[in-house]
């Protein structure tokens, strides 16, 4: 629910909700890859879906919350070597939110995505990717568009941190945050293009689409209705440019 009293919802919402209503109503198994503090698992079975997550959880503080929990170990399990820790042909849907740009090896990831999907399951990815405006996980705009390690991006991210921009500054020094902030997306996100990204879930997946203008209209809500008008194909591309991207796929 936003501020204005207007219904709106998350992308765990978004995952929930795409879940159901391409289910048929009928058990399914779904897991969440890169399920963090495992909200959408949580979300999931409380509709009575039969959820699963994993996770790597590399020094993530939602880690030692999760070992407390019921579903650690059983629902939920760490992953060890990127390798996700359940059989073959065993779930109908997967799950990812905002994990696709912290993989180094897609290909490796997306023929793991193949194996535990059963024949005909469905895929949904929420991730975004080269050609986003926004570098969501500090605030400073077009920042992953500079080549890794390069010296100009640290003095575009102080530029822009002095003028206030920036988020998760910990009480650092605008040059210390600057330069964390540089290694830390160095070390921890892979931006690819649109090329890129189709090419390799095409080898592995049927039916590759992009639900962008779907994903906008259900995380709006009722604020939707201020910019339905606009064509399908512009709402499209201001998701992709300031939110990422929402793919989805078929097993082959």
């Amino acid at each position: 629910m936003s501020a204005l009293g207007l219904t709106t919802i998350s992308n765990y919402d978004f995952c929930t909700q795409w879940v159901i209503d391409n289910s048929d109503s009928k058990p399914v198994r779904v897991l969440d890859y890169g399920c963090g503090g495992g909200e959408i698992v949580k979300l999931l079975r409380a509709r009575e879906v039969e959820a699963f997550g994993c996770d790597t959880f590399g020094g993530a503080a939602v880690y030692s919350e999760l070992e407390n929990s019921v579903l650690f170990g059983t629902a939920i399990l760490k992953m060890e070597e990127n390798k996700i820790p359940f059989p073959d042909n065993y779930f109908d849907f997967l799950v990812s939110n905002q994990v696709i740009e912290h993989v180094r090896e897609l290909d490796k990831t997306l023929a793991e995505f193949q194996r535990v999907l059963k024949p005909g399951g469905q895929l949904l990815t929420i991730f975004p990717d080269k050609s986003t405006w926004r570098e969501g996980h500090c605030d400073i705009p077009f920042l992953h568009w500079f080549p890794k390690k390069s010296t100009p991006r640290i003095y575009y991210t102080l530029l822009l941190r002095s003028l206030g921009m920036g988020s998760f500054k910990e009480g650092k020094s605008p040059m210390q945050w600057s330069q964390d902030t540089c290694i830390w997306l160095d070390e921890f996100t892979y931006y690819r293009t649109a090329a890129e990204i189709h090419s390799q879930y095409s080898a592995y997946f049927s039916d590759v689409r992009s639900i962008e203008a779907e994903l906008l209209q259900k995380r709006l809500g009722d604020r939707y209705q201020k910019i339905s008008w606009l064509p399908k194909s512009l709402q499209q591309s201001l998701t992709k440019k300031f939110a990422g991207r929402a793919i989805v796929a078929r097993n082959l």
